[in-house]
């Protein structure tokens, strides 16, 4: 058994295309998002039209620039000129302060002295323009305050606490971890014994001493080694290089992986016993492994999908497996936290294996 396992090793790691799509490509994944900067929320440019020209208008400009996501912009003094540069998309909001504000005095608020603060903004923009409108608020309603002399009886007390910080990079990972098992587990098990039985390999096999199963073991546990080594490699990557978090047990992680892959091994064998070429075992393979991939939450939550396609992609094998190491990983449960996610993947298991073993031919 030792020595034909590490046959199969020796023979995956000269396997260039092999190790491609098992080592480069998920990398390539966790380069290309973790080279974005995908926490950033961006900014909005709002041009200021200051008709009033007061220390209370400066006062409300000056506040204004302290908010990191208003980029502040006073070079236009003519509102035509601002509307223009808005329509062209130069600019995102304008903020027109009125010369009504030069006439108001203490404890008259705005709006009640004519005195009201015109923004424009592009209506497309609807997520964006709740937020700026949100802060504006805030600002006239303390600039309100002020001019009516009021006095605050409540007042509010940031205090900061630490917290795991959970971005959509970390999201990702092992999104691109279960993607990688997956797809060479399913289509290089899929083809390489498709190509066996079409070179008569499997079929001389049962003339020789060797005992059928110890060839297939020996093959699922050379594959169980090379994911474990791939899934390493992803995680350096991506905690080295790009700052991403794990906050759970990378042991349980591990033995996630090991179990998702057992499931993908089997669905390749499966292939292997249907296909009649490697063609179309990698046809097959692929219509297998490409919906998975997009719909079974790799890239972004399945509740973001339509309520019954979400209620039909959460049993596929992917789901379950992508959710179970999410909650280890970022929300550092233990194995056995996930119940219902190792459930499923146990069933898969299961129906995995009694279909690999009845469905698979020699010849």
């Amino acid at each position: 058994m030792l020595p034909l396992f590490l046959a199969n090793v020796k023979m995956l790691v000269r396997n260039r295309a092999a190790l491609f799509w098992a080592m480069v490509f998920p990398v390539m994944f966790i380069v290309v998002f973790g080279l974005f900067d995908m926490e950033s929320m961006g900014s909005a440019k709002v041009a200021v039209v200051d008709r009033a020209s007061t220390p209370l208008s400066q006062q409300l400009v000056e506040g204004l620039k302290k908010v990191d996501f208003l980029k502040i912009d006073q070079r236009f003094a003519d509102e035509a000129a601002a509307r223009q540069a808005l329509q062209d998309g130069d600019i995102d909001f304008v903020l027109i302060v009125p010369e009504a504000l030069r006439g108001v005095a203490p404890g008259v608020a705005f709006g009640q002295s004519g005195a009201e603060l015109t923004l424009l903004y592009a209506e497309a923009n609807v997520r964006q323009n709740q937020v700026v409108e949100g802060i504006l608020r805030q600002f006239v309603n303390e600039l309100n305050l002020q001019l009516a002399g009021g006095t605050r009886s409540l007042s509010l007390k940031g205090q900061g606490l630490s917290a795991r910080r959970i971005g959509y990079f970390d999201f990702l990972v092992p999104g691109i971890m279960g993607m990688g098992i997956m797809t060479f587990s399913i289509i290089f098990i899929a083809s390489g014994i498709t190509q066996y039985r079409q070179q008569k390999i499997l079929k001389r096999m049962l003339a020789t001493p060797l005992k059928v199963y110890k060839f297939f073991v020996a093959q699922v546990l050379a594959h169980l080694l090379l994911s474990l080594v791939q899934s390493a490699i992803i995680l350096s990557v991506a905690l080295l290089f790009f700052h991403g978090h794990i906050y759970g047990s990378y042991l349980w992680l591990f033995v996630l992986v090991l179990v998702g892959n057992i499931i993908f091994l089997n669905i390749g064998f499966i292939v292997a016993g249907l296909a009649k070429s490697v063609n179309a075992a990698n046809g097959l393979a692929n219509v297998i492994a490409m919906p998975m991939m997009f719909f079974s939450g790799t890239f972004f939550s399945t509740e973001a999908l339509p309520p019954v396609m979400r209620n039909v992609v959460e049993y596929l094998p992917l789901t379950p497996l992508l959710d179970a190491m999410r909650k280890v990983a970022l929300e550092a449960e233990p194995l056995w936290g996930p119940g219902r996610e190792l459930a499923l993947l146990g069933g898969w298991v299961v129906v995995t294996s009694v279909l690999a073993v009845r469905l698979f031919k020699f010849e």
